[in-house]
């Protein structure tokens, strides 16, 4: 059987918290009662999803935006691997986190095995995984001539991606200092995002772009943005140890 990298992302996840995840939230379907206080106590919860079990699967799908079924054949692949599992008649996560599965890592019966992750966490998570939004530049863009060196990060953006958005929110809390622009609201950004995805030999067509000092990214791909900002980042400066007068 495959190795799931399930575990990982919830590692990750739970080493966040419950930090906020901007304005865009997946749907809340219908849950059953919270456990009850002895049992959130106790050792962690487990469950499985059996496919003929009711439930709601929410998936990451285009321009950042989540969608519900309830049909695990419906979920597109490429996504299958991060998918929220609300049980309408089975058991409720621990307080504070949602259920999820990796559906194209099946156990033995068949079934799926449920891992608990931080509500809060669950959006960044799901689209952090080199998803991006369709998008057409503008016509007849004149790209600029680019600087031999590059010495901000810029987020090329538009105003209606939540993939961007939960971007950006995941650079806000690594404290990561950039620049966003809007390739719609701003032609020279736009040419200049042209100029650079020619340049790098990249794709164009999709939001967000990240050029990380010269390193173009094209989507939010967090794991390669932890390694990314990891090289590209000094590290932060001890701290003064206190001295008596």
């Amino acid at each position: 059987m495959r190795t799931s990298s399930l575990p990982r992302l919830v590692a990750v996840a739970l080493s966040w918290g419950l930090g906020a995840c901007g304005e865009e939230r997946p749907p809340a379907p219908p849950r059953p009662a919270q456990p009850a206080a002895s049992e959130q106590t106790a050792a962690p919860v487990t469950a499985v999803y059996a496919t003929d079990t009711p439930a709601v699967l929410t998936y990451a799908g285009p321009r950042g935006a989540f969608v519900d079924t309830h049909d695990p054949a419906s979920v597109p692949e490429g996504v299958r691997g991060f998918v929220r599992v609300t049980l309408l008649d089975g058991k409720a996560p621990p307080p504070g986190t949602v259920w999820v599965a990796n559906l194209d890592d099946p156990l033995e019966d068949g079934t799926y095995r449920l891992v608990p992750v931080p509500r809060a966490s669950f959006e960044e998570l799901a689209l952090g995984q080199g998803l991006s939004s369709a998008v057409t530049l503008p016509e007849g863009l004149e790209p600029p001539d680019l600087p031999a060196t590059h010495g901000d990060i810029i987020v090329y953006k538009t105003s209606w991606c939540g993939v961007c958005k939960k971007l950006q929110a995941y650079l806000d809390r690594k404290g990561v200092e950039y620049v966003a622009k809007d390739i719609e609201a701003d032609r020279a950004a736009a040419a200049e995002l042209a100029a650079k995805l020619k340049k790098a030999g990249a794709r164009g067509g999709s939001v967000p772009v990240i050029d990380l000092r010269g390193q173009i990214i094209v989507g939010f791909d967090r794991a390669r943005l932890e390694r990314e900002l990891s090289a590209a980042l000094p590290p932060p400066s001890p701290a003064t140890p206190n001295t008596p007068d």
